[in-house]
């Protein structure tokens, strides 16, 4: 079952590009388009009305984060299942998100590079708002692509670097972190297909590696569930006489 917390970050990601202004409001036509895109990729029934209902009482315009939250959790994520496909989830989220946050022709990683460093970050930050990626986390990344890509870290090069994330307050964003991998500051020397090599090996290892072992997980409980919920038929149970008398005829 997919934690709610870890599509609650993706979501955050998509609800934060709809709001324009960047007042932490988002109008309800935007809503209905964020909400049926969100039903249609995670196989959920979706009600067209249900969110005019939910907020008919609601006169004051556009939606906070607290405001559509309600509506979320009621008619999303209480009933997601099991069986959609994650990773289009993640795509959904991310192609709403990311042209308003990062631009890759300047850098030295494709849109596809940076759609996976953005699923690590989502990965490794905690659920608190709005997601960062703090100190530790972000050498873990960058010890862990520079040594997948067969090079050697360099604690004084990071010891630098965490000196500008001092003005930082020591995290990124997910749009600072795609930029900081980008720029190929911890990775000189190393060649576009290289980094991108890097960059797949480490999306494979933190994000898909756990993707098969929680489906894993939920194929196990499932078939656990059909075995418990249609017990296999015992065989026929033959009479003591039926036997005596088979035993007999032989």
């Amino acid at each position: 079952m997919w934690l709610r917390e870890e599509l609650l970050k993706s979501i955050w990601h998509a609800f934060t590009a709809l709001d324009v202004d960047q007042r932490g409001k988002v109008s309800k036509s935007q809503l209905k388009v964020l909400s049926h895109n969100l039903c249609t990729v995670m196989k959920i029934p979706h009600d067209p009305v249900a969110l005019e209902e939910h907020f008919k009482d609601d006169d004051k315009g556009p939606l906070s984060n607290q405001g559509y939250m309600p509506y979320l959790n009621r008619f999303i994520l209480d009933k997601v299942r099991e069986d959609f496909d994650i990773l289009e989830f993640n795509k959904m989220c991310w192609t709403l998100c990311y042209l308003k946050n990062i631009c890759t022709k300047n850098l030295l990683i494709t849109d596809n590079d940076a759609f996976k460093v953005w699923c690590i970050f989502n990965f490794l930050s905690e659920d608190k708002y709005p997601l960062v990626i703090i100190t530790e986390e972000i050498e873990y990344l960058l010890r862990k692509l520079v040594e997948t890509m067969g090079s050697e870290w360099s604690e004084e090069k990071f010891a630098d670097y965490k000196l500008h994330l001092n003005m930082k307050n020591n995290c990124l964003t997910a749009w600072e972190l795609i930029e900081l991998v980008g720029m190929g500051y911890f990775s000189k020397g190393m060649n576009r297909h290289t980094l991108s090599l890097g960059i797949n090996d480490v999306f494979q290892e933190l994000i898909m590696d756990v993707l098969k072992q929680v489906r894993q997980d939920v194929d196990l409980m499932c078939s656990e569930y059909f075995h418990f919920s249609h017990p296999p038929t015992p065989p026929p149970q033959h009479s003591h006489s039926f036997s005596l008398k088979y035993s007999v005829t032989l």
